[in-house]
Parts: C-alpha cells; sequence; structure tokens
C-alpha cells in the first residue's frame, strides 16, 4: 500500500527547491564580499592563499545554483506539460525523483562549503 504523491506537493516541493538554490545564491555573494574585505586588507600570503581557494568554490557553487535552478524549473515544467524527457547537457532533468538526487546531494555540499567558509572567517575575521 503505497503513497502517491500528488502534483500539487510535488509543485509545492519544487517551488521550495527554488526558493533554497534563491537563497543559496544570495549567500555566496555575501560570502564573496566577506572575502573580498580579506583580500583587500593586504592579508598573509597564507590566508590569501584561503581565500582564492574559498573564491574559486564560491565560484563553481554559484554555477551549481544557477545549472541546479534552471533544471529545477525545467523538471516543473515536464512535469505541467507532458511525460517527455527534458535533457540539459549531460544534467538529467527528465523527473522529479532525479531533480530530488540532485537537490539532495547540493544542499549536503553547499552545506558542507557553508561550514568551512564560517570556520575560516571565525579565525580571520
Amino acid at each position: 500500500m503505497g503513497t502517491t504523491t500528488q502534483p500539487t506537493e510535488l509543485h509545492e516541493q519544487i517551488n521550495s527547491w527554488k526558493e533554497e538554490v534563491r537563497e543559496v545564491r544570495e549567500e555566496v555573494v555575501l560570502m564573496r564580499e566577506r572575502l573580498e574585505q580579506i583580500a583587500l586588507s593586504k592579508a598573509p600570503k597564507d590566508i590569501m592563499h584561503r581565500v582564492e581557494h574559498f573564491e574559486n568554490r564560491l565560484l563553481r557553487q554559484r554555477e551549481v545554483a544557477d545549472e541546479m535552478f534552471h533544471d529545477i524549473k525545467q523538471c516543473a515544467k515536464s512535469l505541467s506539460d507532458s511525460p517527455a524527457q527534458v535533457h540539459h547537457d549531460d544534467r538529467p532533468v527528465e523527473n522529479y525523483a532525479t531533480i530530488q538526487d540532485r537537490m539532495e546531494t547540493f544542499q549536503k555540499l553547499y552545506g558542507e562549503l557553508k561550514g568551512e567558509f564560517n570556520n575560516f572567517m571565525t579565525g580571520h575575521a
């Protein structure tokens, strides 16, 4: 006796994910601004290497967030329009379960990055 997820619940979850990705994008902007302040302060070379490391990771995080946002929108569209499969490059967006798995990975990796960033900033703010 399995339960089926109603289309309304799927769309609510998708909207929640879109909002979460928007928040990640905003947080990445704020983190990059904090790194810029350190860079402008003429910090020691070892600190500058860490700043560059985080700048690169945050740049990639922003790219991943943009991809996720796009793919979540495509998933919503495919749920609304037809059962046809939708692909963007090599990122599958054909069904809700795939996006759900990718979103869980996105959340996990961003949480780890945010934790590492906050530890770095605590020691150098």
